[in-house]
Parts: C-alpha cells; structure tokens; sequence
C-alpha cells in the first residue's frame, strides 16, 4: 500500500484508535510516549526496534474493539481485562508486522505472578513496563498526580509490577503530570515514532490490521472489505484501468469502512434490519472515514473511500451528491460495495443468490442510483469476479477460524491457571 506514506501510517492509526471510545482519546499514543521516554535513556533498543515497541503500545488495547471491556479499562482498579488482551494479542499475531512482539499484549495486564507464564525475558519486562504505562496514563486521566502515581508503584512494587520495572520508570524521571503537553512537541520521541522508515510490507500491514480489526467482529463481515477491494480491482482493470489506477481504487476500497470503527456494536450487530433511527447513527461511519483519513492520504483516495454510499440520481448519503459530482473510480467503488454486500452474510440476511443479486443490481442501474456500464460489467463477468472473491477470501476465512480457535484456547488456558 504504497500510497499510504510512512508517519500517515501512524496517524491513522492513531486516529482510528481514538474513535474507539472518547474516553481513550490519545491514550494509546500517550502510553508509546512513557514507553519511550523509559526506554530511550537505556541506549538497548535500535530505531527500528523502539520505534515498533512503540506501536505495539500505542496499540496495547488494540483488541478493545471487539470486546465489551472498554468500562473497566478506563478505570484505574481494573478488573478482569483479559478478553481484550487475547483479541490483541491475536490481531496483532495474524495480522500486523509484530508477529514476534504479540506475547507481550496478551500479558500487558499480567501481574508478579502472572508474568512468570510469559517465558521471555524481554518480553515479561516490556509487558509490565506497558502495564505500568498504561495505569500512569489512566491514573492521570483520574486526575493523579505525579507524586500519587509514585506512591502507587512503590505500594504495588512486587505485586504488580517487578522491581526492575518500577526501578526503569523512576530512573527515566518521567513525571506523568507533563505528558499531556509533552507527548506532540518531544523531537525525539516523534523522530523515533513516526519518521523511522516502514517498509511497504509493513504499512500494508498496519493498514490491513486496523480494517480487520474492525471487520473481525463477526464471521459475517471478516470478508467485505477484501471482496470489495478485490471487486473494485477486477472492474477497474475491465474498464481500462492502468495498474496505479487500480492501486489507487483498491486503496480507497480498502479504507472506505474504516469509520465503521466509531459505531457502536449493538448498531454494527443488530439482528434486524436497522429501523431509521438506527440507520442514521449508521450513516456517519462515512463521515468518520473522512474525519481518518483527511489529510493522511491522498484526497482522490479520501474521496473515493467516502463516496461510496452516494448514488447517481442524488439518493444517496452523506451529501446527496449527484452525477457530476461522482466521479470514474468513486462509481467503480460504490458497485464494488453493492456487490459486496449482496453476495456476503450479514446478521439480518443469508448470502443473497446469483440471480437475485443480478436483479438488484440492475434494478439500481436502471434507476440512474449506480453507474450503468459498471453495473453491465459486473453483472457480465459475475462468475470470473465470484472466483476472485473466493480466492482472495478463503486465506483470510482461513485466517479467522485460526484465531477463533487459538481465542478459545487461551481462555481456556487462563480460566484453568487463574480461575481455579
């Protein structure tokens, strides 16, 4: 995804997180920047190698997402948070660049004792620093100060968190009453955080992870985004596409339900179909899109990304544009997605068949609401763009059934060592 320029990465990223719940506005970066501001003293750390611990932390709470934990998180005596751990742990083991940091987020609540299950040094102590991060950002959202902060970790010192660790924090003189202004204007800390260079692997890779982490709620939406990326790929070629043109499209595809991040589950879940009140709240994953993605990407990508609900005739949302203002890919994208979405389960409906999706989509065309050559060449090469879908969605189906068979074990694991 070379489109997506390196400390963009980060921002979105970033931004993403944010709308997870406002309550934890900024906490991911904030605690990436203790992270740092304890490690960086130390000298043991290359730039790489700091600058993805620091991600890891900004993305500790990762899971949160798919979890019903973010009350207690946000909490400063927290409860049992491990679902939220596990779901981390495991998007970022399947999915993101941090294969081998992962471990580190499944513990990164752990305490003394629980920590010892780790079985990595490295990682026991980097899963109790982000621990202890964590708390002193949460602590300081409770209104704590610095001193009440320091009079908690020497109370909790072997018990929640290991003498070396609370020893690394104090030496670094981190004082969590400055964070907050700190964390943007520290030269250092965002030379490391967002201006180390990322491969092209690698920002793919953080992007895919942020979608998936969001699609990965259910087994019914895990593959809308890859079969509209794919489908919006395979129209664009037939229309003539070159090869950046295609990138370009598949990349607004690829990012064009980010938003989805900011509406609520019940909404995102509901088993019916969404009454109008519902529908409404819906509606705005589009502006959230663009509220992510401005200024981090391109703005023909932007706007292919958060056009794709509007409709030739000026029936569609959120600005009921009309023809002129829908241009060549952004009608590519709003076919790929109809089409997604039909031949995809929903928690309302089963995959719709062939000639019922045909139908549809013809109908659509018929009423001036999707582009009509589009429409002609989906419905044309409908069995070549099944193929493709199918191709491109068994790995990630795949990928999916690992990790809920991997969630179950684990759970299992900890209710047998921690429960007992």
């Amino acid at each position: 995804m070379k489109l997506v320029k390196n400390e963009k990465v980060i921002d979105i990223m970033e931004k993403t997180l944010n709308f997870v719940d406002s309550r934890l506005m900024d906490h991911g970066k904030r605690v990436a920047y203790l992270i740092y501001k304890v490690l960086n003293p130390q000298n043991k750390f290359s730039g790489e190698r700091l600058r993805d611990i620091s991600i890891l932390a900004m993305l500790h709470d990762v899971g949160a997402y798919k979890t019903e934990e973010i009350d207690q998180m946000v909490l400063f005596e927290t409860a049992n948070v491990w679902e939220h751990s596990i779901y981390g742990y495991l998007f970022l083991k399947y999915l993101s660049p941090l294969k081998e940091l992962a471990p580190i987020i499944l513990f990164h609540h752990a305490d003394c004792e629980e920590i010892k299950y780790l079985d990595n040094a490295e990682h026991e102590f980097l899963a109790q620093l982000i621990s202890l991060c964590d708390r002193a950002d949460v602590f300081s959202l409770h209104n704590g100060d610095n001193d009440g902060f320091q009079a908690h970790i020497h109370q909790n010192r072997n018990i929640k968190y290991r003498d070396d660790v609370v020893d690394a924090f104090l030496a670094s003189g981190v004082n969590i009453d400055t964070v907050f202004e700190s964390v943007d204007s520290d030269a250092g800390f965002n030379d490391v955080f967002r201006k180390t260079p990322l491969t092209a692997d690698e920002v793919s890779g953080y992007i895919k992870m942020i979608i998936y982490s969001i699609e990965f709620r259910s087994s019914q939406t895990v593959i809308h985004t890859v079969a509209t990326v794919c489908i919006a790929g395979v129209l664009a070629g037939l229309m003539g596409a070159d090869i950046n043109e295609i990138e370009k499209v598949q990349t607004g595809a690829m990012l064009h339900d980010i938003g989805k991040v900011g509406i609520p589950v019940h909404i995102l879940e509901s088993p019916d179909r969404l009454n109008d009140a519902d529908m409404e709240v819906m509606r705005t994953h589009v502006e959230i899109t663009g509220r992510i993605l401005d200024g981090n990407v391109d703005n023909d990508i932007m706007h292919i990304a958060v056009k794709h609900h509007e409709k030739l005739d000026g029936s569609g949302y959120p600005k009921r544009l009309k023809i002129d203002d829908i241009d060549f890919f952004d009608r590519i994208l709003s076919v790929a997605d109809h089409f997604s979405a039909l031949c995809g389960a929903r928690s309302y409906k089963n995959a719709y068949s062939k000639e019922k999706i045909v139908g549809i989509l013809s109908d659509m065309s018929a009423r001036n609401q999707l582009d009509p050559e589009v429409t002609a060449l989906s419905i044309k090469h409908f069995d070549a763009i099944m193929e493709a879908v199918n191709s491109e969605a068994n790995p990630v189906m795949q990928i999916y059934n690992e990790m809920s068979e991997e969630y179950r074990r684990i759970r299992d694991n900890i209710e047998n060592k921690y429960k007992a």
